[in-house]
């Protein structure tokens, strides 16, 4: 096993929020999406693992015709030792993305297998990633949502390589970049120069966004012991992330390997903008029992603490940007009890919180620099 150096640290802001300057060419070279092979044997040549299928390229996907294309593209572009597949889980998609799909299946019918529901699942409150590995037969699952996309055609060799090295690790990771609408690009996840084991502290304290889930491979044994919690979890990404971490820590590995589209249609963050008061009330009642859960997995309870009043910390947020004031302060004040003080802003809401017209009003402005 290769040694690498656990980070125990507390995290300093997990990514930059600076639009391009400087590094514009740089970050412009990687704006591209990979482009696929001509052909399943145009892929198959490079394999040299042949006797089993090693990784499993899983995609979910819902109306996201607009992207998905970038996204496989991503995923049969990738030149690894390794045998792959791909596999799309498409919701019930009513645009043209599973027209998309069935032509893509037309043409790379030996390595892709699509699972094309006919009643949608998320709408059932199912979990839709579990849904999807289900299908899979890789050892290792390699996670990209429809309107992500991989821009390193060497991106799932290196995370086998290193998982591999370090059997004990049950995730990897990589630094990726966020793309908005208008084209901008910022660095997303860009924790260390170089290669480092983070702790499930600070993967319970880096929050959803430690890990672009574009950029996770983690072992398919870990998916298939997700606990009856998870499927219950209001955000399933942050909650694979903490559980797969344990007990070695995560992976992280510096090159940045994916591309993360920002409020892109049928996305998670666009979705979040129409959430109502009764969801926010039950997912702040969510994460405080899944968290208290977590208790029984030898987490710090400081860490407990802190990621409950982060997280209602950033419920309290959307109460106030949809008006919500009185139910903003009493998350807020909840929050605060938990865990004071995780980062100025947090802080400067507290203290404000019977001023909440203005908070929001100074979240307008510093949204539009």
């Amino acid at each position: 096993m290769v040694k690498l150096k656990m980070s125990m640290l507390p995290l300093k802001k997990t990514f930059s929020a600076v639009k391009i300057s400087n590094q514009l060419l740089l970050l412009k070279m990687n704006i591209n999406p990979l482009k696929a092979p001509e052909n399943e044997a145009s892929i198959m040549k490079h394999w040299k693992y042949t006797d089993k299928i090693y990784v499993s390229c899983v995609c979910i996907t819902f109306n996201q015709e607009g992207y998905i294309r970038d996204a496989i593209n991503g995923m049969l572009a990738q030149v690894t030792d390794y045998r792959f597949e791909v596999i799309i889980h498409d919701d019930v998609s009513n645009d043209n993305t599973r027209k998309i799909l069935l032509e893509y299946k037309n043409k790379y019918p030996n390595i892709i297998k699509l699972v094309l529901q006919t009643e949608n699942q998320y709408q059932k409150g199912k979990k839709i990633t579990p849904l999807a590995v289900a299908e899979a037969i890789g050892e290792y699952i390699a996670l990209c949502e429809g309107d992500d996309y991989w821009i390193d055609i060497n991106k799932i060799q290196k995370q086998v390589k290193c998982l591999e090295e370090n059997k004990d690790i049950n995730i990897c990771f990589t630094s990726a970049q966020k793309l908005t609408h208008k084209n901008d690009l910022e660095e997303y996840a860009k924790h260390n120069v170089a290669k480092t084991i983070y702790s499930t502290s600070n993967v319970i304290r880096g929050g959803g966004e430690f890990m672009p889930t574009a950029s996770i491979m983690v072992k398919k044994t870990i998916i298939n012991t997700l606990p009856e919690w998870y499927h219950i979890a209001p955000v399933g990404d942050y909650f694979l992330q903490i559980y797969s971490s344990l007990p070695n820590g995560a992976l992280y590995l510096p090159q940045c390997t994916a591309c993360y589209r920002i409020n892109s249609i049928g996305s998670w963050t666009a979705q979040r903008k129409k959430i109502n008061l009764n969801k926010i009330e039950n997912e702040a009642s969510l994460y405080k029992a899944i968290f208290n859960t977590l208790s029984n997995l030898n987490i710090d309870s400081s860490d407990i603490k802190y990621a409950i009043s982060k997280q209602l910390y950033i419920l309290s947020i959307v109460l106030i940007k949809n008006k919500e004031y009185s139910h903003a302060r009493k998350l807020i004040i909840e929050s605060w009890d938990y865990y004071k003080g995780i980062n100025s802003k947090h802080t400067i809401l507290f203290y404000m919180r019977n001023l909440l017209p203005l908070f929001r009003l100074l979240l307008k402005l510093l949204n539009k620099k």
